[in-house]
């Protein structure tokens, strides 16, 4: 008999990002004659299929699923706009795809729609992109006619055994035929068009189930079967935890009937693919109960921002107007590093009776001259005088600073705050900065420019900023010196926002930990260690935020608790956001703009590995390192990137629950229960409940992000657990789907 041919199959999705004209900064560097084979602007790319590969379909139809690449940087993992991918069919007689040429978007994508040929068998597909080092990417598809089952076994089988099934037009490689019972994978051990022979799973309870055959996305009708289910299963006690490897969909796990037992489940992916989201299922069989259908999945959307490489400016995001500044600085940072940099015009000449660059230290009162970057992608040049010089601080502060501003006291507090906090605790963990201008101290530039940053009508403020050009000798705009720009209160708000002295006091220090952070990283990582790109955004933003963190330590070290909650209630509330819905947060937080909800996840993974793998020492290795993103936490930590993120994915729902669990699902240094719920007297992560009784759930797993799920299971017959894509398929090979699994009671 013949199914409804139902055109299921598993999807990625990137997050939707406004596409923006470049009104750049400026031109790229000439690109390489003719004698290169290598265009110097494809030079570190790579090309990798996201999504469409191994599917199947009838002869002459298209595919359900569109062929689908990125174009990235290896380095950071940043996708490349702009780049033409070809599509070749290789393989297979009468196939088509379309279009031919396709031109990367912002997020680096591309892709095809492919029609398979009229004759049954293997199509190949090919994306490229001329003149590039990387080699192309190949999709194979399948043209194969609609299944069908007609034989199963009549009697009740074992769970464990080996059954033979009877059809036609079953695939000859045995990995694509998707056997499900009642959703739940059973694996194939040997194929012909006519038989399948297939692993009743081990999990199973006693019940029925239904038993089908998927090939993509053609389905067979599905047949009832009895099956007895085996009383072994998981035996774990109270803080015991197994990790399950989920990736080929045949992840299944018997949970005995056992009243005193609750289990904590965390399905995560552990994808290296930033912005990437996947489906998947968990499917809960209670012994002799109905599975009741669940309802269709569907991709949530998410707006972007601006592509890579263009100013920051009004858009859709939930980042504040200091973590867009700042991802506007990395970025350009990041084009100057790789020799694109933008022709920026040359700030204005100004007085040339005044002081322009360091010549040994200044004294008080004298004045320097300072090109500060503005919103507009050009230089002020602004005019200053030193105000106070300390141990590790040069406080200059511009002629054209609002009146009612910083009094001689206050800018004394704050270089005593930098020379005793911030500077020995962030050199403490991260390394030394730089000393280019030869003065061994950190200039602070306290300038309206700063204030002029911040757009009207939107959230937050841009407080100031590092900017790595100025260690850079020789470049445009460069003032070669460590330099830290901040904004100056404005009670009038005639340069931007309406900025209290007050206010300014309170917002300053934590930013100028955090940009100093970046300016100990570039000397580490660009000036001593040689790397040619900065590290990916990502890791970069959560080590900066990890120094606000450790100074908010040292203040608690010595029981000043209004200055500890000062550095540490930002990191805190973003980690609050994250955990309001972990599933949709990528940890890697690739592409662009991010989110304050991501950045909260960068930042407790940053804490929990600081806590378990060497604390300082540890960030100094990463802060040196000229590794990039995964590999490096990898490398530093000499665990694998799937072992932090399980480990750190439990630890988000467990610390602070009083579970006697291995150290590692734990997090050291905050009771992260107690932090989190002071702000509304409840713990922002809530997993959902399931167990009693049979369930599915059709959740999605944004890169490496996990999911929580709290399984109590029936007081009698067990509950089996499986872990798939949608409707029993595979999950996406490039999710890397794993599942935790704690016993909490």
């Amino acid at each position: 008999m013949v199914s409804s041919s139902r055109r299921v199959g598993r999807l990625v999705f990137f997050r939707p990002v406004t596409v923006t004209l470049y009104a750049l900064l400026g031109a790229f560097l000439p690109s390489c004659t003719d004698s290169n084979p290598i265009d110097p602007d494809l030079a570190g790319l790579e090309i990798v299929i996201v999504h469409g590969d191994a599917q199947a379909a009838e002869p002459g139809t298209p595919l359900p699923i569109p062929l689908a690449v990125r174009v990235q940087r290896f380095a950071t993992g940043r996708g490349a706009e702009g780049v033409q991918v070809r599509w070749d069919v290789l393989g297979g007689v009468g196939a088509s795809v379309e279009p031919r040429l396709v031109v990367t978007d912002s997020s680096g994508m591309a892709s095809a729609l492919v029609t398979l040929g009229a004759v049954p068998g293997t199509y190949v597909v090919r994306a490229s992109v001329a003149r590039m080092q990387s080699p192309p990417a190949d999709f194979q598809a399948e043209a194969i006619l609609v299944p069908e089952l007609s034989v199963i076994p009549a009697a009740t089988v074992r769970a464990g055994d080996t059954i033979l099934l009877g059809g036609r037009n079953f695939s000859l490689n045995a990995g694509q035929n998707v056997v499900t019972f009642s959703r739940i994978r059973g694996k194939v051990v040997s194929a012909s068009s006519l038989e399948l022979r297939v692993e009743v799973p081990q999990c199973l309870p006693t019940r029925a189930v239904m038993v089908g055959v998927r090939i993509g996305s053609l389905s067979t009708q599905e047949f009832r079967l009895e099956v007895e289910g085996r009383p072994d299963g998981l035996v774990l006690s109270r803080g015991e935890d197994r990790i399950l490897d989920a990736d080929a969909g045949f992840s299944c796990l018997h949970l005995p009937s056992n009243p005193e037992a609750v289990y904590l489940v965390v399905p995560h992916s552990t994808s290296r693919m930033g912005g990437a989201v996947y489906p998947y299922s968990m499917v809960g069989l209670a012994a002799d109960e109905a599975l009741q259908p669940a309802a269709p999945w569907a991709p949530d959307a998410r707006v972007g921002a601006a592509p890579e490489g263009v100013a920051p400016g009004p858009r859709a995001s939930d980042l504040g107007q200091q973590e867009e500044w700042d991802r506007w600085i990395r970025t350009l940072e990041g084009r100057l590093l790789a020799g694109k940099e933008p022709l920026l015009p040359a700030p204005t000449p100004g007085d040339p009776g005044l002081m322009t660059g360091p010549a040994g230290t200044p004294g008080v009162g004298d004045l320097r001259e300072f090109n500060v970057l503005n919103r507009a992608s050009t230089f002020d040049r602004v005019t200053a005088r030193l105000r106070y010089i300390s141990s590790r601080a040069l406080i200059f502060l511009d002629e054209a600073a609002p009146a009612g501003g910083f009094t001689d006291s206050d800018l004394a507090s704050l270089a005593t705050e930098f020379d005793s906090f911030i500077h020995p605790t962030v050199t403490g963990a991260f390394g030394q900065e730089s000393d280019l201008d030869g003065n061994g101290r950190v200039v602070i530039l306290l300038t309206p420019v700063v204030n002029r940053l911040t757009l009207p009508g939107y959230d937050g403020f841009v407080g100031g900023f590092f900017f790595g050009i100025d260690l850079l000798k020789g470049r445009t705009g460069s003032n070669e010196g460590e330099i830290f720009y901040a904004l100056v209160p404005d009670p009038l708000g005639r340069e931007g926002p309406v900025m209290t002295r007050s206010t300014v006091l309170e917002v300053l220090p934590p930013v100028l930990a955090h940009e100093f952070q970046h300016m100990i990283h570039f000397n580490q990582r660009i000036l001593l260690g040689g790397a040619v790109t900065q590290d990916a955004l990502w890791l970069s933003e959560a080590l900066a935020q990890m120094a606000e963190d450790l100074v908010g330590a040292a203040f608690a070290g010595v029981s000043r608790l209004d200055k500890a909650y000062q550095y540490r209630v930002g990191n805190w509330g973003r980690a609050r956001r994250f955990l309001l819905n972990p599933s949709h947060v990528s940890v890697l937080a690739s592409l662009p703009p991010g989110t304050l909800a991501e950045r909260g996840a960068g930042w407790l993974l940053l804490k929990q590995l600081h806590g378990h793998a060497g604390g300082e020492p540890l960030l100094r290795r990463i802060s040196a390192s000229t590794l990039t993103g995964v590999t490096n936490l990898s490398v530093a930590t000499g665990r694998s990137w799937e072992s932090l993120l399980a480990d750190w994915a439990g630890a988000l729902y467990l610390d602070g629950m009083g579970v006697p669990v291995r150290p590692q699902l734990l997090i050291p240094g905050v009771n992260l229960r107690q932090a989190l719920s002071g702000f509304d007297g409840a713990y922002p992560l809530r997993p959902r409940s399931f167990g009693t009784s049979s369930f599915v759930h059709e959740g999605s797993l944004w890169s490496s992000a996990p999911d929580f799920l709290i399984i109590t299971p029936p007081v009698s017959g067990g509950l089996a657990l499986g872990a798939t894509g949608p409707n029993g398929q595979p999950p996406e090979k490039a999710m890397g789907l794993r599942l935790l699994v704690v016993r909490i009671e």
